[in-house]
């Protein structure tokens, strides 16, 4: 399970597994049981030359994995949110994508959107 966050990137590049993760009080999945650290995980955002260290807990009665993750990414995206956005917007407004990113990595996030679209909508 992801669980998106608040968090300064730039804080948790400098303090590395020294920064002040909030631990959820309960699990989110079973709601009964307390969580427990379970490491961190690297993860690589735009910007940022080194993978960044996110926090993982674990809950002891259903197992189940909560890795938090800064709010303004989707999971499994490097790009901000608002990158994605502007770059999708322009490219359906304008018909061209936009300079500065590789067209391969923007046609990758038109496809994840119409895939979620068709997912959710049918």
């Amino acid at each position: 399970m992801i669980l998106p966050v608040s968090v300064n990137l730039k804080e948790i590049e400098e303090k590395g597994r020294s920064y002040p993760w909030l631990r959820p009080e309960i699990c989110l999945c079973c709601r009964q049981s307390h969580v427990w650290g379970h490491g961190f995980v690297e993860a690589l955002f735009d910007g940022y030359v080194k993978a960044l260290l996110l926090r993982r807990y674990r809950c002891p009665g259903c197992g189940c994995v909560i890795k938090l993750r800064p709010k303004v990414y989707f999971s499994r995206f490097q790009a901000t949110i608002e990158t994605i956005r502007s770059h999708i917007l322009t490219r359906l407004q304008a018909g061209k994508w936009p300079g500065g990113l590789s067209g391969a990595r923007c046609r990758h996030w038109l496809r994840a959107l119409r895939r979620q679209v068709l997912a959710h909508l049918g």
